[in-house]
């Protein structure tokens, strides 16, 4: 089922303009920004800027929206949507962060659903823990991170290199928020290891 929507990546052809209408002209807090990356906080899925593509300048009324949603099951989720006549460019693949697959709507618009990989080794992370090494064995500790407002897209390198810490410390959590946070991504990463 396709009810955990993870980002929104809308593709602009001026990134300085459009960040400041999502910010200062619709009240949108933002989370942070790095070269093509501008990222925007809400209480569910995480708004992204992102410069327009090659390809989309190239066509007009090419897709200027990429949405992706996690599940849990991408093979079974792939079966029931082709079943649903639903086109998908490919079948599942595996990624480095456990499998993805791309469909197309009506319109061509893309739509990514991605399956996070389960690790089933067990650690025990401290605030000076480095963020990718957590995440890139266990893609799945990112609900902990998100649930605490931190959202890191695979090319948010600065935030995947921090430790637990600077990356608390970068999102604003308090020195208690961030003691919790690493709590719960050792319950997190000590349950995928039964």
């Amino acid at each position: 089922m396709l009810d955990h929507l993870a980002y929104t990546v809308v593709y602009v052809d001026d990134m300085e303009k459009c960040a400041e209408f999502y910010r200062d002209g619709l009240g949108i807090p933002l989370d942070y920004a790095v070269e093509g990356w501008t990222q925007f906080k809400s209480n569910g899925a995480a708004l992204v800027l992102h410069p327009k593509l090659d390809s989309q300048k190239a066509q007009p009324g090419g897709s200027a929206v990429h949405i992706t949603f996690r599940v849990d099951d991408l093979d079974a989720e792939y079966n029931r949507l082709t079943a649903r006549a639903v086109k998908f460019l490919a079948p599942p693949a595996k990624v480095g962060f456990g499998k993805h697959a791309t469909l197309l709507d009506p319109e061509g618009n893309q739509i990514d659903l991605i399956e996070w990989a389960s690790s089933k080794q067990t650690r025990v992370v401290s605030d000076q823990t480095v963020v990718n090494d957590i995440l890139k064995p266990s893609p799945a500790a990112m609900e902990v991170l998100e649930d605490h407002g931190i959202r890191i897209c695979g090319g948010c390198i600065v935030l995947l290199n921090a430790s637990v810490r600077e990356t608390a410390e970068y999102s604003g959590l308090s020195a208690v928020e961030a003691s919790a946070m690493v709590e719960e991504l050792n319950e997190k990463l000590s349950g995928e290891g039964k």
